[in-house]
């Protein structure tokens, strides 16, 4: 494996965006890995490494106000945006694995942007895509205040900040992962007014579209996520012709980081695998 790390891709609108490559010995296809909410590329390091020892190459980024990327913490100006920041990633993946069939893989947040990737920009060259608990519906209500100020304080004071109040217990069952996670220095816990109501119409946009979806996807959601909406996934993935969908019983929400995650890993591997065969 041959890491390339602690450079940046620049946006369109010039924000540092931090990156990381992991190549495989004789790559058969190379994956962009986009993170969750609050979180980081860095959290991905061990499915990373099994995709690489499935001989699949990896290129890795920090979202916007995310990890080691500029940006307030928890802040995006538009949904537009962050696709354009993924589209960059893409450039960046293509031009390390030119051979190769490419890949979306989204986790949570990252989710919900993949389905809106394939869904909104052309997909041409793209191969196909996972999608990991996507952050479609959530499965808890946010305080009620905060969602009424939400849409006017978007365009009032896009940049105001809240706590999201995520419960970490209701992240993975495995207490150290969850340790893991309150411990580390790159997690954060901020998110502005405009990114809660761009996510939101985001989500919304693919429960409304996803029957016009053209291109070949993986989804799966934990039956125990209490996070993100199972049934929402279930339900908009029973919609579409293109998706595999897999539902895995008692998982929680954070599924590289659940007791068992060997089995997802391998799920993954397996279905980027049958994919490039398909495609041979």
């Amino acid at each position: 494996m041959k890491e390339k790390e602690g450079k940046y891709i620049v946006s369109s609108d010039g924000f540092q965006l931090n990156y990381s490559i992991n190549e495989a010995e004789s790559p058969i296809a190379m994956v962009c890995v986009f993170h969750g909410f609050g979180e980081h590329l860095g959290r991905y390091e061990r499915l990373v490494s099994y995709l690489n020892t499935r001989q699949i190459s990896c290129l890795s980024m920090d979202f916007r106000g995310h990890g080691r990327s500029q940006g307030k913490r928890g802040h995006l100006p538009s949904i537009q945006q962050m696709l354009d920041d993924m589209e960059e990633a893409l450039k960046l993946a293509r031009v390390t694995e030119l051979e190769v069939p490419l890949f979306l893989f989204g986790h949570s947040l990252g989710g919900c942007m993949v389905l809106n990737y394939a869904l909104r920009k052309p997909v041409m060259e793209l191969s196909g895509f996972i999608a990991s608990s996507p952050w479609l519906t959530l499965a808890f209500d946010p305080p009620g205040w905060k969602v009424k100020l939400a849409k006017p304080m978007s365009k009032l004071w896009p940049k105001l900040s809240q706590p999201a109040n995520i419960d970490h217990y209701a992240l993975a069952k495995n207490p150290e992962m969850v340790k893991t996670y309150e411990d580390d220095p790159l997690v954060h816990n901020q998110m502005t007014a405009r990114f809660f109501v761009e996510v939101t119409e985001a989500g919304m946009y693919v429960k409304e579209k996803i029957s016009e979806l053209e291109l070949e996807g993986l989804v799966y959601h934990g039956t125990s996520d209490r996070i993100t909406d199972f049934s929402t996934t279930k339900e908009i993935s029973s919609r579409s012709g293109r998706i595999q969908f897999r539902e895995l019983t008692d998982f929680y929400h954070d599924l590289h980081s659940n007791l068992g995650h060997e089995s997802v890993f391998q799920l993954t591997s397996e279905w980027i695998s049958n994919r490039v065969k398909t495609l041979s």
